[in-house]
């Protein structure tokens, strides 16, 4: 990152993968080239016997040649440019990738030419595959797999490649190489041009057709995934939105419940002091104030159920004894221990509603540890 405001990232990952393509690219011609593809043996057969389909396996062959050599950097500038993200203020600027084929491209064509010898023609079908990687940078097909997007830029590659073996165009700048300015020389001695010329428009026409078609078809499964997952988006909201109005009717009910109870505590309530008046038994009369004292507490508790805001002092150690109490029976509690420095420290708070975070703190912290293992520990101090 260079500015605030600018934000570079990179897929380290897939830009690894971009530049050993690119160096397998640039490496290509060592190991295949036109020796090994035996294109002048089938240019020597062809002037040799007038022979036309010699001529067309010639080209074929040709064509195949450049594909294989142009392939791994057409791929590889097409993987940078889709593991490079430069937002300015939040925004991906939308023509960066676009710009990065352009780059690319011509300096592996320059390195070719440096290393080998071999002047790689920059012309209008290389153009032509930059124009598909650009094409599909700009429409953003984030939804779809490599391989697909990868399909089309091969299928372009490939029709791209027999414009450079139409004689009619030479004049516009087709077909530059030496090898390709042979095959058509070739094509004029023997009287093919015509033959030729039907043939590499029909494997041009074929090849862009179906990359054509295939990019339709991707358009229409991005728009689909794009659709579909904004339903599973609306979807999850709509959910979300019934989950909260069930918890805001049962948080309704269970309030309206707690709430009932309050008219038969206060009832018991009242009956206890009246039989605490009316007992002489100095040990009933304990008992019944002890009752009193329950229900005087169980009516607090109520209280703060209802009342969010209702809080009221309580001690540190009475306050961890009831949360003691509430784990006793789940499977983590002899895993909680702790140690009470302030025991006599008060506190004014909602005793229902603090315990409850506290246990749900003491709820993660126990599915935290590796298979149960492990103490839970809270100091107060």
């Amino acid at each position: 990152m260079t500015d605030k405001k600018i934000l570079v990232h990179l897929d380290k990952k897939s830009l690894s993968i971009g530049i050993l393509l690119i160096l397998l690219g640039v490496s290509a011609p060592m190991l295949i080239n036109v020796h090994n593809f035996k294109i002048y043996d089938f240019l020597y057969k062809s002037l040799e016997n007038n022979d036309q389909g010699m001529l067309m396996l010639a080209a074929i062959r040709l064509v195949l040649l450049n594909s294989f050599r142009g392939l791994p950097h057409y791929l590889g500038t097409f993987i940078i440019a889709e593991s490079t993200d430069i937002k300015v203020k939040g925004k991906s600027l939308p023509h960066v990738k676009g710009l990065i084929a352009l780059v690319i491209i011509p300096l592996v064509y320059s390195a070719i030419n440096t290393i080998h010898g071999i002047k790689y023609d920059l012309g209008v079908p290389a153009f032509i595959t930059m124009f598909s990687i650009i094409y599909l940078e700009k429409m953003n097909y984030s939804k779809i797999s490599f391989l697909k997007k990868a399909f089309i830029i091969i299928l372009f590659l490939m029709g791209a490649q027999w414009l450079d073996v139409i004689p009619h165009i030479s004049r516009f700048k087709f077909g530059r190489g030496e090898t390709s300015q042979d095959i058509k020389a070739v094509a004029s001695i023997i009287n093919g041009v015509e033959a030729l010329t039907f043939f590499s428009i029909m494997f041009f026409v074929l090849f862009t057709f179906n990359a054509i078609v295939v990019s339709k078809l991707v358009n229409d499964e991005h728009k689909i995934l794009l659709a579909m997952e904004k339903n599973r988006k609306v979807q999850r909201q709509l959910n979300e939105a019934r989950m909260q109005a069930l918890q805001a009717r049962n948080y309704i009910e269970l309030k309206n419940l707690v709430h009932d109870l309050k008219t038969p505590l206060t009832s018991i309530q009242a009956l206890t002091s009246v039989l605490k008046l009316m007992e002489e038994d100095e040990k009933a009369k304990s008992y019944l104030s002890r009752i009193e004292s329950s229900i005087d507490r169980l009516s607090d508790m109520i209280s703060e159920i209802l009342y969010e805001n209702k809080k009221n002092p309580i001690s540190t150690s009475e306050l961890f004894e009831y949360v003691l109490s509430n784990i006793s029976p789940l499977p983590y509690a002899a895993n909680v221990t702790y140690n009470n420095e302030a025991k006599d420290v008060f506190i004014h708070a909602n005793k229902i509603r603090l315990s409850r975070a506290i246990i749900n703190a003491l709820e993660n912290s126990y599915n935290a540890l590796d298979n149960g293992a492990g103490k839970l520990i809270q100091c107060i101090g």
